[in-house]
Protein backbone atom coordinates (compact mmCIF):
# COMPACT_ATOMS: atom_id res chain seq x y z
CA UNK A 1 0.00 0.00 0.00
CA UNK A 2 2.83 2.10 0.76
CA UNK A 3 4.50 2.23 -2.58
CA UNK A 4 1.42 1.79 -4.60
CA UNK A 5 0.33 5.10 -2.68
CA UNK A 6 3.52 7.08 -3.44
CA UNK A 7 3.54 5.77 -7.46
CA UNK A 8 -0.06 7.12 -7.68
CA UNK A 9 1.25 10.79 -6.43
CA UNK A 10 4.05 10.99 -8.72
CA UNK A 11 2.23 9.45 -11.54
CA UNK A 12 -0.37 12.58 -10.25
CA UNK A 13 2.15 14.97 -10.65
CA UNK A 14 3.51 14.06 -13.78
CA UNK A 15 0.24 13.89 -15.55
CA UNK A 16 -0.05 17.35 -14.13
CA UNK A 17 2.51 19.07 -15.51
CA UNK A 18 2.99 16.77 -18.69
CA UNK A 19 -0.68 18.55 -19.96
CA UNK A 20 1.01 21.70 -20.97
CA UNK A 21 2.48 19.58 -23.89
CA UNK A 22 -0.73 18.97 -25.18
CA UNK A 23 -2.56 22.35 -25.39
CA UNK A 24 -5.57 23.21 -26.15
CA UNK A 25 -8.41 26.21 -26.15
CA UNK A 26 -9.90 24.17 -22.72
CA UNK A 27 -10.95 24.57 -19.35
CA UNK A 28 -7.83 23.54 -17.52
CA UNK A 29 -9.30 20.67 -15.60
CA UNK A 30 -6.01 18.57 -15.39
CA UNK A 31 -4.40 21.19 -12.74
CA UNK A 32 -7.18 19.48 -9.90
CA UNK A 33 -4.55 17.04 -9.95
CA UNK A 34 -2.42 19.30 -8.11
CA UNK A 35 -4.29 19.75 -4.97
CA UNK A 36 -4.94 16.34 -4.76
CA UNK A 37 -1.59 15.00 -4.97
CA UNK A 38 -0.77 17.63 -1.74
CA UNK A 39 -3.62 16.13 0.01
CA UNK A 40 -2.82 12.86 -0.50
CA UNK A 41 0.85 13.36 0.02
CA UNK A 42 -0.09 14.14 3.49
CA UNK A 43 -2.29 10.82 3.87
CA UNK A 44 0.65 9.36 3.13
CA UNK A 45 2.77 10.83 5.87
CA UNK A 46 0.44 10.22 8.26
CA UNK A 47 -0.44 6.92 7.68
CA UNK A 48 3.19 5.42 6.85
CA UNK A 49 5.08 8.02 8.45
CA UNK A 50 8.42 10.51 6.73
CA UNK A 51 11.27 8.95 4.85
CA UNK A 52 12.94 10.22 1.88
CA UNK A 53 10.11 9.03 -0.84
CA UNK A 54 7.12 10.54 1.57
CA UNK A 55 8.83 13.47 2.01
CA UNK A 56 10.09 14.36 -1.88
CA UNK A 57 6.39 13.39 -2.63
CA UNK A 58 5.09 16.36 -0.38
CA UNK A 59 7.69 18.96 -1.07
CA UNK A 60 7.03 18.09 -5.12
CA UNK A 61 3.61 18.20 -5.01
CA UNK A 62 3.46 21.80 -3.00
CA UNK A 63 5.69 23.24 -5.36
CA UNK A 64 3.81 21.65 -8.83
CA UNK A 65 0.57 23.49 -6.68
CA UNK A 66 2.14 26.59 -5.99
CA UNK A 67 3.81 26.95 -10.10
CA UNK A 68 -0.01 26.22 -11.23
CA UNK A 69 -1.52 28.78 -9.09
CA UNK A 70 -2.77 31.00 -11.87
CA UNK A 71 -3.88 27.56 -13.73
CA UNK A 72 -6.21 26.80 -11.00
CA UNK A 73 -7.33 30.72 -10.95
CA UNK A 74 -8.32 30.37 -14.31
CA UNK A 75 -10.19 27.59 -14.01
CA UNK A 76 -12.08 28.38 -10.89
CA UNK A 77 -13.23 31.36 -12.94
CA UNK A 78 -13.96 29.38 -15.78
CA UNK A 79 -11.40 30.88 -18.28
CA UNK A 80 -10.00 28.84 -21.41
CA UNK A 81 -6.94 28.07 -21.49
CA UNK A 82 -5.26 28.64 -25.44
CA UNK A 83 -1.18 28.47 -24.54
CA UNK A 84 1.55 27.93 -21.91
CA UNK A 85 4.24 30.72 -21.31
CA UNK A 86 7.90 29.96 -21.75
CA UNK A 87 9.21 29.34 -18.09
CA UNK A 88 5.92 26.95 -17.52
CA UNK A 89 7.26 24.59 -20.06
CA UNK A 90 10.96 24.77 -18.94
CA UNK A 91 9.07 24.05 -15.40
CA UNK A 92 6.70 21.55 -16.62
CA UNK A 93 9.85 19.61 -18.36
CA UNK A 94 11.64 19.88 -15.02
CA UNK A 95 9.20 17.95 -13.02
CA UNK A 96 8.43 16.06 -15.67
CA UNK A 97 11.83 14.41 -15.73
CA UNK A 98 12.26 14.51 -11.69
CA UNK A 99 8.55 12.86 -11.03
CA UNK A 100 10.36 9.97 -13.73
CA UNK A 101 13.38 9.49 -11.76
CA UNK A 102 11.41 9.02 -8.68
CA UNK A 103 9.24 6.83 -10.24
CA UNK A 104 12.19 4.59 -11.40
CA UNK A 105 13.93 4.82 -8.47
CA UNK A 106 10.72 4.11 -6.44
CA UNK A 107 10.18 0.94 -8.74
CA UNK A 108 14.00 -0.34 -8.62
CA UNK A 109 14.11 0.34 -4.31
CA UNK A 110 10.21 -1.35 -3.75
CA UNK A 111 10.48 -3.63 -0.71
CA UNK A 112 9.17 -6.77 -1.04
CA UNK A 113 6.76 -6.80 2.08
CA UNK A 114 3.58 -5.89 0.06
CA UNK A 115 4.45 -9.63 -1.18
CA UNK A 116 4.00 -10.94 1.72
CA UNK A 117 1.06 -8.70 2.99
CA UNK A 118 -0.58 -10.00 -0.62
CA UNK A 119 0.04 -13.55 1.05
CA UNK A 120 -1.61 -12.91 4.56
CA UNK A 121 -4.67 -11.36 2.29
CA UNK A 122 -5.26 -13.87 0.40
CA UNK A 123 -4.74 -16.72 3.00
CA UNK A 124 -1.82 -18.32 1.58
CA UNK A 125 -0.19 -18.49 5.20
CA UNK A 126 -1.65 -19.86 8.44
CA UNK A 127 -1.04 -16.85 10.02
CA UNK A 128 -3.65 -13.74 11.04
CA UNK A 129 -2.44 -10.44 11.10
CA UNK A 130 -4.63 -8.10 13.27
CA UNK A 131 -4.05 -4.55 15.46
CA UNK A 132 -5.20 -2.95 18.30
CA UNK A 133 -5.18 0.66 18.91
CA UNK A 134 -4.33 2.29 23.00
CA UNK A 135 -4.66 5.84 23.60
CA UNK A 136 -3.42 7.64 26.69
CA UNK A 137 -0.04 8.68 28.30
CA UNK A 138 2.16 6.50 31.15
CA UNK A 139 1.29 8.98 33.74
CA UNK A 140 -2.57 8.64 32.69
CA UNK A 141 -2.56 4.97 31.81
CA UNK A 142 -3.68 3.48 28.49
CA UNK A 143 -7.27 2.43 27.11
CA UNK A 144 -8.52 1.04 23.67
CA UNK A 145 -8.67 4.18 21.20
CA UNK A 146 -11.78 5.20 19.56
CA UNK A 147 -12.26 5.79 15.57
CA UNK A 148 -11.28 9.44 16.09
CA UNK A 149 -8.51 9.17 19.20
CA UNK A 150 -5.13 9.33 18.72
CA UNK A 151 -2.99 6.61 18.97
CA UNK A 152 -0.29 5.76 21.17
CA UNK A 153 0.09 2.09 21.14
CA UNK A 154 -0.23 0.10 18.40
CA UNK A 155 -0.40 -3.31 18.83
CA UNK A 156 0.54 -6.12 15.85
CA UNK A 157 -0.80 -9.56 16.88
CA UNK A 158 0.42 -12.38 14.49
CA UNK A 159 -1.52 -15.79 15.14
CA UNK A 160 -1.50 -18.71 13.61
CA UNK A 161 -4.74 -20.72 12.57
CA UNK A 162 -3.88 -23.45 15.14
CA UNK A 163 -2.52 -22.06 18.04
CA UNK A 164 -0.19 -24.53 20.53
CA UNK A 165 -1.28 -23.49 23.73
CA UNK A 166 1.62 -24.68 25.44
CA UNK A 167 3.52 -22.29 23.63
CA UNK A 168 4.24 -18.64 25.78
CA UNK A 169 3.04 -15.54 24.02
CA UNK A 170 5.95 -13.73 21.94
CA UNK A 171 5.92 -9.76 22.91
CA UNK A 172 8.47 -8.08 20.49
CA UNK A 173 9.68 -4.87 21.25
CA UNK A 174 11.19 -3.13 18.07
CA UNK A 175 14.05 -0.68 18.43
CA UNK A 176 13.11 2.93 17.60
CA UNK A 177 15.10 3.08 14.02
CA UNK A 178 12.23 0.69 12.97
CA UNK A 179 8.56 0.10 12.97
CA UNK A 180 6.53 -3.38 13.28
CA UNK A 181 6.27 -3.03 9.27
CA UNK A 182 10.20 -3.44 9.02
CA UNK A 183 10.05 -6.64 10.57
CA UNK A 184 6.91 -8.21 9.23
CA UNK A 185 9.24 -11.01 6.87
CA UNK A 186 10.88 -12.03 10.08
CA UNK A 187 7.63 -12.21 12.27
CA UNK A 188 5.36 -13.51 9.87
CA UNK A 189 7.35 -16.55 9.56
CA UNK A 190 8.17 -17.16 13.24
CA UNK A 191 4.10 -17.14 13.75
CA UNK A 192 4.07 -19.72 10.79
CA UNK A 193 5.83 -21.77 13.27
CA UNK A 194 3.30 -22.34 16.03
CA UNK A 195 3.78 -18.76 17.76
CA UNK A 196 1.38 -15.99 18.98
CA UNK A 197 3.19 -12.78 18.48
CA UNK A 198 3.01 -9.14 19.77
CA UNK A 199 4.96 -6.36 18.57
CA UNK A 200 4.41 -3.23 19.84
CA UNK A 201 4.88 0.65 18.69
CA UNK A 202 4.63 3.14 21.19
CA UNK A 203 4.91 6.86 21.45
CA UNK A 204 3.68 9.25 23.74
CA UNK A 205 4.68 12.90 24.74
CA UNK A 206 6.08 11.79 27.71
CA UNK A 207 8.26 9.83 26.67
CA UNK A 208 10.73 11.53 24.29
CA UNK A 209 13.31 9.58 22.36
CA UNK A 210 15.01 12.64 20.16
CA UNK A 211 14.15 15.98 22.60
CA UNK A 212 13.62 18.10 19.19
CA UNK A 213 10.90 18.19 16.54
CA UNK A 214 11.05 14.64 15.19
CA UNK A 215 9.35 13.53 18.53
CA UNK A 216 6.35 12.34 17.01
CA UNK A 217 4.93 9.56 15.11
CA UNK A 218 5.49 10.24 11.52
CA UNK A 219 9.03 11.59 11.98
CA UNK A 220 10.11 9.89 14.67
CA UNK A 221 11.87 6.78 12.52
CA UNK A 222 13.44 9.07 10.42
CA UNK A 223 15.11 11.29 12.94
CA UNK A 224 16.16 7.90 14.36
CA UNK A 225 17.99 6.17 11.55
CA UNK A 226 19.61 9.61 11.03
CA UNK A 227 20.73 9.94 14.50
CA UNK A 228 22.04 6.91 14.42
CA UNK A 229 23.89 7.10 10.56
CA UNK A 230 25.19 10.47 11.22
CA UNK A 231 26.80 10.13 14.84
CA UNK A 232 26.91 6.51 15.85
CA UNK A 233 28.97 6.70 18.86
CA UNK A 234 26.77 9.37 20.31
CA UNK A 235 24.13 6.80 19.43
CA UNK A 236 25.41 3.51 20.58
CA UNK A 237 26.40 5.15 24.42
CA UNK A 238 23.30 6.70 25.46
CA UNK A 239 22.14 2.92 26.41
CA UNK A 240 20.99 4.10 29.98
CA UNK A 241 18.17 6.63 28.36
CA UNK A 242 17.07 4.27 26.38
CA UNK A 243 16.88 1.75 28.98
CA UNK A 244 14.82 4.33 30.98
CA UNK A 245 11.88 5.18 28.28
CA UNK A 246 11.92 1.11 27.50
CA UNK A 247 11.35 0.51 31.20
CA UNK A 248 8.34 2.46 30.79
CA UNK A 249 7.29 0.93 27.52
CA UNK A 250 7.28 -2.14 29.11
CA UNK A 251 5.90 -1.92 32.24
CA UNK A 252 2.69 -0.38 30.25
CA UNK A 253 2.64 -3.10 27.54
CA UNK A 254 2.27 -5.71 30.12
CA UNK A 255 -0.41 -4.00 32.01
CA UNK A 256 -2.44 -3.82 29.02
CA UNK A 257 -1.69 -7.57 28.33
CA UNK A 258 -2.88 -8.82 31.54
CA UNK A 259 -5.94 -7.60 31.04
CA UNK A 260 -6.34 -9.09 27.43
CA UNK A 261 -4.85 -12.47 28.94
CA UNK A 262 -7.19 -11.80 32.14
CA UNK A 263 -8.84 -15.47 31.85
CA UNK A 264 -5.39 -17.05 31.69
CA UNK A 265 -3.16 -15.37 34.27
CA UNK A 266 -0.64 -18.56 34.29
CA UNK A 267 0.18 -16.89 30.61
CA UNK A 268 4.01 -17.35 30.37
CA UNK A 269 5.49 -14.75 27.64
CA UNK A 270 8.80 -15.08 26.09
CA UNK A 271 10.16 -10.79 25.43
CA UNK A 272 11.78 -10.53 22.19
CA UNK A 273 13.94 -6.91 21.77
CA UNK A 274 16.28 -5.48 18.71
CA UNK A 275 19.05 -2.96 20.58
CA UNK A 276 17.20 -0.46 22.20
CA UNK A 277 15.46 -2.42 25.16
CA UNK A 278 17.66 -4.92 25.48
CA UNK A 279 18.85 -4.07 29.28
CA UNK A 280 14.72 -3.11 30.12
CA UNK A 281 13.51 -6.39 29.20
CA UNK A 282 16.48 -8.13 30.91
CA UNK A 283 15.37 -6.31 34.63
CA UNK A 284 11.93 -6.62 33.74
CA UNK A 285 12.63 -10.22 33.48
CA UNK A 286 14.50 -10.59 37.16
CA UNK A 287 11.52 -8.40 38.69
CA UNK A 288 8.76 -10.78 36.96
CA UNK A 289 10.24 -14.55 36.66
CA UNK A 290 7.58 -16.52 36.88
CA UNK A 291 5.99 -14.60 33.87
CA UNK A 292 8.53 -14.07 31.57
CA UNK A 293 9.73 -17.86 30.27
CA UNK A 294 12.90 -15.91 28.76
CA UNK A 295 14.04 -13.43 26.59
CA UNK A 296 15.56 -13.33 22.73
CA UNK A 297 17.63 -10.83 21.48
CA UNK A 298 17.94 -10.12 18.14
CA UNK A 299 21.67 -9.12 18.31
CA UNK A 300 22.23 -12.82 18.91
CA UNK A 301 21.17 -13.89 15.40
CA UNK A 302 24.19 -13.96 13.26
CA UNK A 303 21.74 -13.93 10.07
CA UNK A 304 20.23 -10.83 11.08
CA UNK A 305 22.62 -8.41 9.26
CA UNK A 306 20.99 -5.35 9.94
CA UNK A 307 20.68 -5.38 13.93
CA UNK A 308 18.27 -2.32 14.97
CA UNK A 309 16.40 -1.15 11.84
CA UNK A 310 14.61 -4.27 11.22
CA UNK A 311 14.91 -6.52 8.16
CA UNK A 312 15.46 -3.87 5.84
CA UNK A 313 16.79 -5.96 3.17
CA UNK A 314 13.29 -6.80 2.33
CA UNK A 315 11.30 -3.98 3.69
CA UNK A 316 13.72 -0.94 3.28
CA UNK A 317 16.40 -1.72 0.42
CA UNK A 318 16.94 1.79 -0.05
CA UNK A 319 18.56 2.14 3.54
CA UNK A 320 19.96 -1.31 3.28
CA UNK A 321 21.30 -0.23 -0.06
CA UNK A 322 23.24 3.05 2.27
CA UNK A 323 23.84 0.46 4.80
CA UNK A 324 25.88 -1.31 1.98
CA UNK A 325 23.24 -4.18 2.93
CA UNK A 326 22.75 -7.29 -0.16
CA UNK A 327 19.07 -7.17 -1.20
CA UNK A 328 17.13 -10.64 0.34
CA UNK A 329 14.49 -10.67 -2.22
CA UNK A 330 14.02 -14.22 -2.06
CA UNK A 331 14.12 -13.98 2.15
CA UNK A 332 17.13 -16.00 2.25
CA UNK A 333 18.34 -14.39 5.50
CA UNK A 334 15.38 -14.08 7.10
CA UNK A 335 14.49 -17.85 6.79
CA UNK A 336 18.10 -18.36 8.45
CA UNK A 337 17.06 -16.01 10.86
CA UNK A 338 14.15 -17.72 12.50
CA UNK A 339 15.43 -21.04 11.84
CA UNK A 340 18.33 -19.68 14.58
CA UNK A 341 15.53 -18.12 16.49
CA UNK A 342 14.06 -21.68 16.65
CA UNK A 343 16.41 -22.81 17.98
CA UNK A 344 16.78 -20.65 20.99
CA UNK A 345 13.14 -20.34 21.14
CA UNK A 346 13.24 -24.06 21.62
CA UNK A 347 15.30 -24.31 24.43
CA UNK A 348 13.03 -21.69 26.53
CA UNK A 349 9.85 -23.82 25.88
CA UNK A 350 11.18 -26.69 26.87
CA UNK A 351 12.05 -25.40 30.36
CA UNK A 352 8.49 -23.94 30.33
CA UNK A 353 7.26 -27.08 30.00
CA UNK A 354 9.61 -29.00 32.66
CA UNK A 355 8.05 -26.96 35.14
CA UNK A 356 4.75 -27.37 34.11
CA UNK A 357 5.10 -31.34 34.56
CA UNK A 358 6.79 -30.51 38.04
CA UNK A 359 4.03 -28.76 39.17
CA UNK A 360 1.54 -31.10 37.69
CA UNK A 361 3.50 -33.93 39.51
CA UNK A 362 3.60 -32.07 42.83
Amino acid sequence: MKVSGEFLIFLLLLITNSRVFFVESRKDSVVLLAPLAVLLSVFQIFSWGFDIFTGTALILSILVLFSNFHALYRYFERLYVDHYSPLMYIWAISTCLVCILCLGFLIYFAPSTPLIQRRVNNSTTNVTMSRERYTGSFRSGFEKAGSLQKTNIQLSFFTPEIKNENLPVIVFFPDKRAETYHYIPYLLKLAEKGFTIISADINTKDCLWLHNPCDTRVLRRFGMVISSLLNPFKFQSQTEFYTYNSSLECKALFDILDKNFADNPEQKYIIMSDFMADTAVSDFRKAHPDQIAGILYMNQLKEYQSKGYGFIAQTDPLLATILKIDRDKTGFHTDAAVNESLSILKAMTEKVEEADDTESAE
